[in-house]
């Protein structure tokens, strides 16, 4: 059985994977001293998601590192759901992270009431949506104590996550339209190579491309005029091919691929801007030969079937 640590790391890679970005986590804790994060930095790559930990002991580090306020302390005490939320909410405010755990406790064998035995603690959680907080009573020595206490927030952790990654499941993918241009001549068609300055797929080869902002055809001649210098007395329209869907899960989206040909008549005149490193005029059957944007052979095929 995996560890709760690498169980976490495996949510939120999972949710990567969903949506395309990482939930980004951090904790503030007392008397577990570090051990959370300890936990969680065991795991190789932890650094994509797990920003760091304040280890606020102290009541005076809770109120000027986190946040809490002294009245909270002087009326609820250190180890009290207020405390463990206003951790949770400080937290996540001064680490900058989408999830912050708050743990804070009696681990013994000593600061124990009649109202608050030793072995209680009280865990928070603050997300963007919500912040809650949990009570817990372990038993055992100190060191055992702590130890399921680390173990505990782990869990809790783990369940928050499991939420993110069921409501990420149904949302539905979004939609882009773009066009996607090839130029042809002499039987050979043109490939680009794009920038690392480019929102997606950097480095990958593709046509001439872009986000449809009017009518697709409209579209098509303005891309090519940006990426290329090529005007509309530069070029002919061969073929307008049937659109193409292309989900990419890991940007969480589905592209409507809005495919056309144009016959170049002045291919000296082509000169490439920002958006691409090389151009390259190769012929169609060599286009698998390529690391190119995702099924970039489907629009291409739509637009040679004529």
């Amino acid at each position: 059985m995996k560890k709760r640590e690498e169980q976490i790391a495996g949510l939120v890679r999972a949710y990567h994977d969903k949506i395309g970005g990482y939930l980004t986590i951090g904790t503030v804790e007392s008397a577990t001293g570090g051990r959370v994060a300890d936990k969680i930095t065991n795991v190789a790559g932890s650094s994509d998601y797990y920003k760091g930990s304040i280890i606020s002991y102290s009541n005076d580090l809770k109120m000027s590192d986190v946040g809490v306020k002294p009245e909270t302390l002087k009326l609820s005490g250190a180890v009290s759901p207020e405390t463990a939320r206003e951790m949770a909410i400080g937290g996540r405010r001064v680490l900058d992270v989408d999830i912050c755990l708050s743990t804070t406790g009696i681990a013994g064998p000593g600061g124990a009431t009649q109202d608050k035995p030793i072995g209680l603690f009280y865990m928070g959680v603050a997300t963007p949506d919500e912040v809650s907080v949990e009570k817990f009573v372990f038993s055992g020595n100190r060191i055992e104590i702590k130890h399921k206490a680390a173990e505990k927030a782990l869990e809790l952790l783990g369940g928050r996550l499991r939420a993110y990654l069921d409501r990420a499941s149904s949302v539905p993918l979004e939609e882009k339209h773009v066009v996607t241009c090839f130029l042809e001549q002499r039987k050979l068609i043109l490939i680009l190579r794009r920038s690392n300055r480019v929102g997606t797929y950097q480095r990958a080869w593709a046509g001439v491309s872009g986000y449809i902002e009017t009518d697709p055809l409209d579209q098509a001649y303005s891309e090519i005029r940006e990426e290329t210098g090529l005007f509309k007395n530069n070029i002919r329209l061969v073929a307008q091919g049937k659109t193409v869907e292309v989900v990419d899960e890991s940007l969480h989206r589905k592209w409507i691929v809005h495919p056309f040909l144009f016959h170049v008549l002045d291919p000296d005149k082509i000169m490439t801007d920002w958006e691409h490193t090389e151009i390259k005029w190769i012929k169609p059957g060599d286009l698998s030969k390529y690391s190119t944007v995702p099924d970039l052979s489907r629009a291409l095929a739509s637009v040679m079937r004529r």
